[in-house]
């Protein structure tokens, strides 16, 4: 084996022992890891996928006792980018080690870093900073070269807190700033000083007067450092002192309060589930320490204060590019420049009843491995219906059309139904017939609202949200639809009259004609109801409907499972076994099993069979409304 495939091994060694030491510890310590998570997985899966060093300087690296530590400890000193600067990184630790072993002697076995407490939090070596207008250096921006600790031999002045070193030299002002900041000194000194001639190169200055802005990224820390203006307004913001809108101070408030929520939420999970979800922890972070410190302007203020969680519209948009922490500037700007995310997420002014206070939503899962499991504890007569389920969910995941996307699923004991939201909200169809009538009081009915975001390979990510109460919810529903206007068939090009074409008809007519609609003109390939909206417009009662669910707080895969099963147990016997454990994937699903006295209870349909079916149906309600009201109408002339 070579060397490089014995740091490999070394590397891999090393960070499963964190995963599992970190399984060990509680939820809080996990949250806290979650970047070292990220980071260190990164930095194996690099070594993995290509070779980043030879093996002169992997035999190098092996004399290390905790090399990914290591590596990950360089990381952490140098600029917070990304991928693209990690490979070197890696090969300059290399050269550190080679170059001055004398360093790594007592590796991975170092004191507590040194910190101080500035105004936002601690202040560690290399970090960038800013001087807060309480100090002469007031706007100057500096890194931290050295930290006197209150007490310690080193702290070598009168000042009764800790000593912080700061070089205001390490930043490369502009002319203009220099003009500025000589402005000011020669005032502060009653004569005129150049700004080589100032001593910033080493300036003892008290924690309480700084504050820490390398979570900024260069890019911003540049943009601050331009005029002394900008970093007015910014230390206004960090001060909390309100500027005269007040906009600034309710957004920092907002964020603060979307982030307790947050890291609330996530003492609900199992540390395994904390682990998987370091990514998005980090982004969660990444977002709110950045927006926290990004100076707004006011057109901006007024977009992002138009949502109940800021937080999470910038963290999901920043979860999905998070390359380097300099591109949160661009996430920031291409958000409010596209202003699409008014329609996906929950707004400040909507007026609505939300949804049960008990309920969860699970944000970018496994969708049918969430299913499965689901359907599998939940299903004793006909798990087959999964697999057509599964069908429909792939399906979706390939479509172009964003109303595929959205689904509605129920599922009890008697099997499954996976229909579009938009087609469920739509009275007289099959979805809402299938949803409102189908055992809708059964205690072992649920329902759950789906939606896809992505597939890889098998993997199809997306969203699913609770309903509550399956009864309640179907009668919202009732409620909530809208009435069915016309209907529009695609016919294929096999045969027919309307062969390759597509067709619109009014309600009446398709209820009048649906046989020679569907079995004589031609090949019917694809149905879409169009509902009639003077009274409600079919995209605004769906985006309500998200912005009902979006509020909810993120739920544990794990806790709902357990919750499920404690129910399900509660509601019935111990015969009433599922015939399944679980549905993972098409291969774990049994053929259905001949049962006649089942069939008799529900035949085996496939999906387009219940969808005619639930035509039927509604073609026949539809008639026996039309009897009835001849019925009274006859009754009316007699009178």
């Amino acid at each position: 084996m070579s060397a490089y495939d014995e740091l490999v091994e070394k590397l891999q060694g090393e960070f499963t022992k964190f995963t599992t030491e970190l399984k060990g510890k509680p939820p809080g310590i996990i949250i806290d890891n979650a970047y070292d998570y990220l980071f260190k997985e990164d930095i194996v899966s690099l070594f993995e996928r290509s070779k980043i060093v030879n093996d002169d300087d992997a035999a190098l690296l092996l004399t290390l006792r905790e090399p990914l530590e290591e590596l990950f400890s360089a990381w952490g000193d140098t600029d917070p980018l990304y991928l693209d600067h990690l490979r070197d990184c890696i090969v300059d630790t290399v050269s550190t080690v080679r170059a001055h072993p004398e360093r790594f002697k007592d590796a991975f076995e170092k004191e507590t870093p040194v910190t101080a407490t500035g105004v936002n939090g601690k202040l560690h070596l290399g970090d960038w900073v800013i001087a807060m207008p309480t100090d002469d250096y007031r706007y100057l921006i500096g890194t931290v070269t050295a930290i006197d600790k209150l007490g310690t031999p080193e702290h070598g002045t009168q000042n009764e807190t800790d000593d912080v070193h700061v070089d205001f030299n390490a930043f490369d002002y502009p002319h203009d700033r220099i003009t500025e900041i000589e402005a000011h000194f020669s005032d502060l000194y009653g004569e005129p000083k150049t700004f080589d001639e100032l001593p910033l190169d080493d300036v003892i200055m008290a924690p309480d007067d700084l504050t820490c802005i390398t979570e900024l990224g260069y890019d911003e820390i540049n943009r601050l450092g331009s005029l002394q203006k900008t970093c007015e307004y910014f230390c206004s913001l960090v001060s909390n002192l309100e500027p005269e809108s007040g906009k600034h101070a309710e957004l920092l408030k907002r964020l603060d309060d979307n982030y307790d929520v947050y890291t609330k939420s996530l003492m609900g999970f199992g540390k395994g589930e904390l682990i998987e979800m370091a990514g998005k922890i980090s982004a969660v972070t990444d977002a709110y320490n950045y927006m926290c410190y990004y100076a707004f302007n006011d057109n901006e203020l007024d977009y992002f204060l138009k949502f109940q969680n800021p937080l999470e519209v910038v963290s999901d948009a920043w979860n999905t590019r998070n390359e380097d922490l300099d591109d949160m500037r661009f996430v920031l700007h291409s958000l409010f420049d596209r202003q699409d995310a008014l329609i996906e997420y929950p707004l400040i002014d909507y007026h609505f009843s939300p949804m049960e206070g008990n309920l969860r939503r699970f944000m970018g899962i496994d969708v049918i491995d969430f299913l499965g499991t689901i359907a599998g504890k939940t299903i004793t007569h006909y798990p087959g219906d999964f697999k057509i389920d599964m069908d429909i969910l792939n399906k979706a995941a390939a479509s172009d059309d964003p109303d595929m996307k959205r689904l509605m699923w129920h599922v009890s004991g008697w099997g499954t139904h996976l229909n579009t939201e938009r087609e469920t909200f739509i009275k007289d169809t099959g979805a809402y017939n299938t949803w409102v009538d189908y055992r809708p009081n059964d205690p072992d009915m649920l329902g759950y609202i789906i939606e896809i975001i992505d597939k890889e390979g098998g993997l199809i990510t997306g969203n699913v949200f609770e309903v509550g109460n399956y009864a309640d919810y179907a009668a919202y529903v009732r409620e909530t639809a809208l009435p069915l206007d016309s209907v529009s068939l695609t016919y294929s090009n096999e045969w027919g009259a309307n062969a390759g074409k597509t067709i619109t008809v009014p309600r009446y007519e398709y209820d009048k004609d649906r046989h020679r609609l569907m079995s004589e003109s031609g090949d019917v390939a694809a149905i879409r109801y169009h509902p009639s909206e003077s009274v409600r417009n079919m995209e605004t009662l769906l985006q309500v409907e998200r912005s009902r669910r979006m509020v909810l707080p993120i739920g544990s895969i794990e806790a709902h499972l357990g919750q499920l099963d404690k129910k399900l147990s509660e509601i019935r016997s111990p015969s009433e076994k599922p015939e399944i454990d679980g549905l993972r994937s098409p291969t774990e699903i049994p053929e259905q099993p001949e049962l006649p006295e089942l069939a008799a209870l529900k035949p085996r349909l496939t999906l387009s069979e219940k969808l005619k079916a639930a035509n039927d149906k509604a073609k026949a309600q539809e008639t026996a409304n039309n009897n009835i009201q001849s019925h009274k109408r006859e009754k009316e002339s007699e009178i």
